[in-house]
């Protein structure tokens, strides 16, 4: 969960707020990435100026107010909670970058900046400092024993040697003498309290004042276990910050291999498509090809019968020309002779086909009309033909293809 800082700008507007120049703030945001930081803004009008500037997502500022440096962390509310964990560990690179500051500010609104706050964080006021999240609270001072009332001091009278006399655990021999037998009474009696007495006896758990460190004191958390409670908190966000960049990534390698499956099977569909179409143009072509080859045969042998060549109607549009004209066609030799109809002695038109014929294709699909063919010449002229019946269309193929093929 490493993040980039190596934006330029950032250490040239972070110079600038440390030596003092106009430049007192900066604000930096991830522009719509996930781990690259960069620099927003930066001002010379101060910390008014740096919060009309913040934005509602995560965003790092750095301000000088005096000769102080504050560094500011802004995660506002509408963030979701990956991005507020991802902003606790970049928050820490982002500190570890700005050397110089005096205070750290976590914040999620901008009233939680005010000027007061910043400043008290930064010790230029007067008055109780803010508490701190990050480190311990305030210790309240320990109370003061509370002072003994005075109490009268009973005189002690003379004893008797046979006032203790049978009093259990003394000799007999010491209660007879009766300067001792005075000094175990007065060793047996309680000790007068002195008046006004402030002390306490040592070691009395009732009198002596709870210290801040000893178990059962009214105060707050210890700021060695506030810290390790924060950090176990920073580690979990961490953890579950990896788990879900683990999730996604896991999520995205399934996506990714999903969509090669697809592709590759959809290759695989259009290649066979592909060749299945492929197959079946070579064996249209091979059809065509055998079906020719008897049709000019068969014309062969009509023409060896006969003695004359094929003839027929069709309709023609010659290259370059936008009408269709029906023709009555003969096929001598090489020559396509055109008639206006099949009593006409004199061709109106005719072609030389020996050798000429480059390419006889279907052109149905071409020209939109059944029975049509597109007969291609090496000079680069297209005839279009159609013919009223698929048989007089084969015949009139294998008629180009002859006389093609008598050169």
């Amino acid at each position: 969960m490493s993040c980039d800082l190596t934006d330029p700008a950032i250490l040239e507007a972070y110079q600038e707020i440390i030596s003092g120049t106009p430049v007192n703030w900066l604000i930096l945001g991830y522009h719509d990435t996930r781990d690259k930081i960069s620099l927003y803004s930066k001002g010379t009008e101060g910390l008014e100026e740096l919060k009309s500037n913040l934005r509602e997502e995560v965003l790092y500022g750095f301000v000088r107010i005096e000769d102080r440096f504050a560094l500011l962390a802004y995660v506002s509310d509408q963030v979701s909670g990956l991005r507020r964990a991802r902003a606790l560990v970049h928050g820490k690179a982002v500190g570890a970058l700005f050397k110089q500051s005096h205070a750290q500010i976590n914040s999620s609104s901008l009233a939680e900046l005010s000027e007061d706050r910043v400043r008290a964080r930064l010790g230029l006021i007067e008055g109780p400092p803010t508490p701190d999240p990050s480190g311990s609270p305030n210790m309240p001072s320990s109370p003061t024993p509370p002072t003994a009332a005075p109490r009268p001091v009973t005189p002690i009278s003379p004893a008797t040697p046979n006032q203790y006399a049978n009093m259990p655990g003394t000799p007999v021999a010491e209660i007879d003498n009766p300067a001792v037998a005075a000094a175990a009474a007065t060793a047996q009696l309680p000790s007068p309290i002195v008046a006004n007495s402030t002390s306490s006896v040592p070691g009395s758990p009732s009198m002596r004042p709870s210290s801040p460190g000893s178990p059962g004191s009214p105060m707050q958390t210890h700021p060695t276990r506030t810290r390790t409670e924060r950090q176990k908190e920073i580690e979990a966000a961490e953890r579950r910050a990896r788990e879900e960049m683990e999730r996604q990534r896991q999520a995205e390698m399934v996506k990714r291999q999903r969509e090669t499956q697809e592709r590759e099977q959809r290759e695989q569909e259009l290649m066979a498509h592909k060749q299945a179409l492929e197959l079946e143009r070579r064996r249209k072509e091979e059809t065509d090809r055998v079906a020719r080859e008897a049709m000019k045969k068969q014309l062969m042998e009509m023409e060896r019968m006969r003695g004359a060549g094929l003839s027929g109607y069709v309709t023609i549009q010659n290259a370059g020309s936008p009408f269709w004209k029906r023709r009555f066609y003969a096929m001598r030799g090489q020559v396509l002779s055109l008639y206006r109809d099949e009593n006409d002695r004199a061709p109106v038109a005719e072609m030389h086909l020996g050798g000429q014929v480059a390419h006889i294709q279907d052109a149905s699909l071409e020209v939109l009309i059944p029975h049509s063919f597109a007969v291609d010449m090496h000079s680069g002229e297209t005839h279009y033909f159609f013919s009223d019946t698929a048989k007089d269309k084969e015949l009139a193929i294998a008629g180009f293809m002859k006389c093609n093929e008598s050169a």
